[in-house]
């Protein structure tokens, strides 16, 4: 068999009224909210290339163009990114970055002046094509796993000097400094804020007003209402899951309007959403009954529920620990039962970027890279029993140093909403489960009571849900 490359678009010939590309203005993601500047994330890059020894890198991946820059774009739903290519040249006389977009985008005087400020050449986006044909014979570095093959084919014609970068440029945004995480523990708390009430308010249509016409739909569109509420919330990190019954056992559902489910107290209910705000991103899945659940279903709440404390409770030696080795953690409880889930147990969770955030996850398999001081990951177990019900518990957390062992990692979770109590059989934890669940529902009372002063159904519903399991 011969692959042959075509210079005919096939895609473009067969799509019929394809949209006009965005014209949404870029913003500034000011270092406030980043932690660090153009300039020194720029100086970390050209060190990359000195080590590689090469003259130029071209940048496809629109999360690392966005977060090299400090700019933030709206062209891809739940994604702040905007449509470019980025070139920087190593030439130690006129060291250059030349970004490739719609100049349309970039019209704000302070934009413009941003990037004058920062020594960043604007061109259009298709003139790409041309800057990459003046790398003729330069020592070019690319990634070839964000690279398309046109791009590839432009920098094959231009040199045959070509060093193909792994995860180099990747693992430099994975891990994140010092603002970031403050930004990510603040935004959390935020987030836990409209999360728990609208658990809370749910629980309320539900049992006290008695609603028999709620469907999923409308609870993923009041959730979005209470994060919109929250300081610095600029939008879903991605669209929400919200799941009835039989359609929480469908691991990407996605409601639709006047097309889905009503929610109800019969049955268990999964919300999996997340949000992005100026200083962070979340993601989280609580699963949640309002009425009375089957033992079964209890019974692998409760499965699940242990391998995420596990997980959370990991503690590793720094620098040889992947993904993949943590990944049975989670898995352990649901094994001794004879189950599992089909889906990877955690991702990374960029800054103010996509939710999906790699190289590194939990996963078997996922990444050869192991986890370092800073790098945030979800930690999310599920069990699903077809057409019946899903059960997912969905954590970020961030990876620490070890307080106790010097050269030791650990995990801290971020995410602030209780587990639902009514789901957990309570006989099969042991005392340390049962005090990890009390000290941590503790924490997350403390810090959202002050928040929710003047909620009195959020407040309720937060305290009996936090109080203490005694036996």
């Amino acid at each position: 068999m011969k692959v042959e490359y075509i210079e005919e678009d096939l895609v473009d010939a067969l799509w019929q009224n394809k949209p006009a590309p965005s014209k949404n203005p870029v913003m500034i993601h000011e270092v406030k909210y980043s932690g660090k500047s153009t300039e020194e994330k720029l100086k970390m890059i050209r060190e990359i290339m000195d080590k590689q020894k090469t003259n130029a890198i071209v940048i496809s991946a629109l999360d690392e163009i966005a977060w090299i820059l400090n700019l933030r774009g709206s062209d891809i739903d739940f994604n702040p990114y905007f449509i470019s290519y980025l070139l920087i040249t190593l030439d130690k006389d006129s060291p250059q970055v030349t970004l490739y977009s719609d100049p349309d985008k970039f019209k704000d005087e302070k934009i413009q002046k941003y990037l004058a400020d920062i020594k960043v050449k604007l061109l259009p986006y298709e003139s790409i094509k041309e800057g990459i044909e003046k790398l003729n014979g330069m020592k070019v570095a690319i990634e070839c796993d964000s690279t398309n093959a046109k791009i590839f084919s432009l920098v094959e014609a231009a040199t045959k000097n070509i060093v193909k970068l792994g995860d180099e440029l990747s693992l430099l945004k994975q891990q994140k400094n010092e603002t970031e995480l403050k930004g990510y523990r603040e935004c959390h708390i935020r987030d836990g804020v409209g999360l728990v009430k609208y658990l809370a308010w749910l629980e309320h249509q539900l049992n006290v007003l008695n609603r028999t016409d709620l469907s999923e739909y409308e609870g993923a569109e009041q959730v979005l209402r209470f994060r919109q509420a929250q300081h610095l919330c600029m939008g879903l990190s991605f669209a929400t899951i919200s799941s009835i019954g039989p359609n929480a056992s469908v691991v990407h559902y996605e409601p639709e309007k006047d097309k889905c489910a009503i929610i109800n107290n019969k049955e268990v209910y999964l919300l999996d959403s997340g949000a992005h705000y100026l200083d962070g991103t979340t993601d989280v899945t609580r699963t949640v009954h309002y009425g009375s659940a089957a033992e079964s279903e209890k019974e692998m709440y409760t499965r699940v529920l242990r391998g995420n404390l596990d997980l959370e409770r990991a503690v590793f030696p720094q620098g040889c620990i992947t993904g993949g080795m943590l990944d049975m953690y989670t898995r352990r409880h649901l094994w001794l039962a004879g189950k599992d889930f089909g889906h990877g147990t955690g991702h990374g969770v960029g800054h103010f970027s996509g939710v999906h955030e790699g190289p590194v996850g939990i996963s078997i398999g996922r990444s050869t890279n192991p986890f370092k001081e800073g790098y945030i990951c979800t930690n999310e177990p599920g069990y699903y029993e077809d057409n019946k019900y899903g059960i997912r518990i969905e954590n970020v957390m961030v990876c620490v140093k070890h307080k106790k062992y010097e050269k030791f990692l650990c995990f801290e979770n971020i995410t602030m909403a209780p587990y639902c109590k009514s789901l957990i059989k309570w006989d099969l934890l042991n005392k340390d489960d049962i005090d990890y669940i009390n000290c941590y529902h503790k924490k997350v009372y403390e810090t959202l009571k002050p928040l929710l002063a003047d909620d009195e159904i959020t407040l309720k519903y937060l305290e009996r849900e936090c109080k203490p399991y005694e036996g």
